[in-house]
């Protein structure tokens, strides 16, 4: 998958799908017109000609109407789904997962999920359930990768052995990086639009049942049932395309899911239990039409057409992921392939850090730019090896509401060398929170450099839940432990950005794209490949050489660029907030500019991996973990 040609493919599906919808539009106001034209004939409001239609200036009245009757429903929906998937949750009365709980099955999602998000280098989204659902089924839903929610009903929990969770994981998280759940938002407003033609129908339906006169309650009446007929063949036509656009969205959702773990069988037979349980994959809630394109199965029974189907049958799924799942099945008989499947679950290798040590392997500038979207089974060999390494108390902290503030002070106090924030924070917690403190600290000294942004990863959707108070005071606090060794490193820096990133910057609503060259961008391109220069430590000649040679790859004349005395934190926070509004394929090439620097002499130091993961994050391109086998112990400072 070529993750920034998909995004890109992405917003241009978006601009097709809104044309799809405006010739659609364009049609049902057509039809209005015609309607309420010979409704006013009929009830006798206008007893002229279509000529007249036109020159009376009636038509542009109803053209004007319908489109903001059309249009309000769908900025109504838009309105109340603002932040993002959040509020999709919310809308299908999903509960948030407690992630502290002691429950063995909803404790596995949390497992899967967090290493799948480790493995990709997807902040964790904030998990939800929709209680009372028993039916196999899930969905991620938002606007960007790092805001978004991954919703899993009951009946997949109950149902779903790990291997099996962990398809229909890998098969959400390609959605989020095949920037699906935009257009999936965008699908539900568009439609919410034309939903409210058959809304004002039946309104007008309610007014003429009660009127008195007849002849007028008559015309009402047929004007009521025309415009909900009329209404539903509008939804009708929008579902079609909607169901069109989901189908083929799914089957490379599909793929994605077995590239990711190179297993086709859990995937595979996470479909099968859809296939054997009795409710499939069916939601019950009331909700269910709206959201049945973002699931991972079929949400709806359809029985008068294949062509509202959001999903391709679950036969064909299977068989295209699996063809020897469903010859197996058909030769040996179901309880012969399910024990079959166990065993190989129960008999899956365990992974240790031994598997990714050894003799340091380069890694090419290119390679490392391929990354984003390629998660691949070593990333996840990896994810669950350092998940595993992760202690309770960690993990603990990570979950707790209370703790997780601890826990990134203890992040930032374990790269210190002195006891003065320890003084510092002396003031602002109580002594058992300072004990509490000082155990993290000593447990995350234990972990090696590159478990810190993933433990970071993980603690975001608890952040999250702060109100903005409780933020602002939070980041106050990590700036003050910054500050009281009177020293700011690029680990901090690295840090204290990503915090902010997540609780402030990414908070709901979509990001536009604003900038289509390189020359809207100069100067932020020019910052960047200084801070990057400087990390790489080259010395002032090769320094000034290779931004030179790298901005002649961004046709960015030589006297565009000129040293900075100090690189503020907050100018390079301001460029990186509007390179991310760079088009998908342009930030390939900032990517790419990045890695040259930093490779440049061969090697990447855990430093240069942790400030090149949060670029790729500001740009909105998940970086997977960059393995230890190519990382070389980090320099101080």
């Amino acid at each position: 998958m070529d993750f920034y040609g998909q995004q890109n493919r992405a917003r241009r599906y978006t601009g097709w799908l809104l044309f799809y919808f405006f010739i659609a539009i364009v049609l049902i106001v057509v039809a209005l017109n015609v309607i309420i034209y010979y409704a006013f004939i009929f009830l006798e409001f206008y007893p002229y000609t279509p000529a007249d239609w036109f020159s009376g200036g009636a038509v542009y009245y109803v053209t004007l109407g319908s489109l903001l009757l059309i249009s309000s429903g769908s900025l109504y929906r838009w309105y109340t789904l603002r932040s993002g998937g959040a509020a999709v949750a919310r809308m299908v009365g999903a509960e948030p997962v407690n992630l502290s709980t002691t429950d063995i099955k909803e404790r596995q999602l949390i497992n899967v999920v967090e290493e799948m998000s480790i493995a990709s280098g997807v902040v964790l989204p904030a998990l939800y359930v929709m209680r009372n659902e028993n039916g196999i089924n899930a969905f991620v839903a938002g606007y960007e990768p790092d805001e978004a929610v991954m919703v899993v009903t009951e009946g997949a929990i109950r149902h779903l052995n790990r291997a099996e969770l962990q398809g229909v994981v890998a098969h959400e998280y390609s959605h989020i990086l095949n920037g699906d759940m935009r257009i999936n938002i965008r699908l539900m407003a568009l439609l919410n639009g034309i939903v409210m033609i058959s809304v004002s129908g039946r309104f007008l339906l309610r007014g003429g049942s009660r009127s008195s006169r007849g002849r007028s309650a008559g015309g009402l009446i047929v004007l009521a049932l025309m415009l909900i007929v009329l209404g539903y063949i509008g939804v009708f036509a929008g579902r079609v395309i909607r169901a069109a656009v989901s189908r083929q969205r799914e089957y490379l959702a599909d793929a994605a899911a077995v590239q990711f773990t190179r297993n086709p069988q859990g995937i595979a037979s996470a479909l099968n239990a859809i296939r054997l349980h009795a409710p499939g994959s069916i939601i019950e809630d009331s909700h269910a039409e709206d959201m049945s394109h973002m699931c991972f199965s079929q949400a709806l029974q359809h029985r008068l057409t294949s062509w509202m189907a959001t999903h391709p049958p679950l036969d064909v799924r299977i068989q295209r992921i699996d063809p020897s799942f469903s010859a197996l099945l058909k030769a040996r008989g179901l309880s012969e392939k399910l024990q079959a499947r166990e065993q190989a679950e129960s008999a899956a290798p365990q992974h240790s850090a031994a598997e990714f040590a050894g003799a340091f392997v380069p890694l090419a500038a290119a390679e490392l730019v391929a990354m984003p979207g390629h998660v691949n089974q070593a990333h996840i060999s990896y994810a669950e090896m350092l998940h595993n390494s992760l202690s309770d108390d960690l993990l603990a902290a990570a979950h707790d509401a209370e703790q997780v503030c601890l826990l990134v002070y203890a992040l930032l106090i374990s790269k210190m060398d002195d006891i003065s924030a320890y003084e510092d924070m002396k003031t602002h917690l109580t002594d058992n929170q300072m004990q509490l403190l000082r155990t993290l600290v000593q447990s995350i000294k234990k972990q090696p450099d590159d478990a810190r942004l993933p433990l970071l990863d993980i603690m975001i959707p608890t952040l999250k839940q702060f109100g903005e108070n409780e933020k602002r005071e939070f980041l106050n606090h990590c700036r003050r432990i910054i500050k009281s060794d009177n020293r700011y490193t690029l680990h901090e820096f690295v840090m204290l950005s990503l915090l902010e990133l997540y609780l402030y910057e990414r908070e709901g609503e979509a990001r536009p794209i604003r900038y289509h060259s390189y020359r809207d961008v100069e100067e932020d391109i020019c910052l960047l490949l200084e801070l990057m220069a400087r990390v790489s430590e080259l010395d002032q000649e090769d320094k000034h050489n290779k931004i030179y040679a790298a901005l002649k790859g961004f046709s960015i004349p030589a006297d565009k660029y000129s040293e900075s005395e100090t690189l503020s934190p907050v100018w390079i926070r301001k460029s990186l907030s509007r390179l991310a509004e760079l088009n998908p394929l342009l930030k390939k090439g900032i990517l790419q500019a990045c890695a040259d620097l930093a490779i440049l002499d061969g090697k990447i130091t855990s430093m240069e991996a942790e400030l090149i993961r949060m670029i790729a994050e500001s740009l909105h391109c998940p970086l997977p973990p960059l393995l230890p086998l190519h990382i070389t112990a980090a320099r101080p400072g």
